[in-house]
């Protein structure tokens, strides 16, 4: 009975997370007035934290998530990722998901 009700969590949480990816790109479609920011930052909100919720009913701790986050993050620094060239976005993720 639990491993029934924790696979029907897992596709629960799966499809809240296609439905705030979609409601997302809908949004972003439509993105030219204030009330659409806030729209956007909820869905993207909502969207990370039905993906930590995923994690943790695969038995993936959330501390893992945010090291393996911090890894990738290094990675993709060290190499030149063109994001991180132009914007700096990776060092800034990383270095805000360490001092979490």
């Amino acid at each position: 009975m639990n491993i029934s009700l924790n696979l029907q969590a897992i596709d629960t949480i799966k499809s809240g997370i296609l439905t705030e990816i979609a409601e997302l790109y809908n949004v972003l479609a439509n993105y030219d007035d204030e009330d659409t920011y806030e729209s956007a930052q909820s869905k993207i909100a909502t969207a990370i934290s039905l993906e930590y919720i995923l994690a943790r009913r695969l038995g993936i701790s959330y501390g893992s998530i945010d090291k393996k986050i911090t890894e990738l993050m290094a990675f993709a620094e060290e190499n030149g990722h063109e994001l991180e060239a132009e914007f700096s976005d990776m060092s800034e993720l990383r270095k805000y998901v360490e001092k979490r």
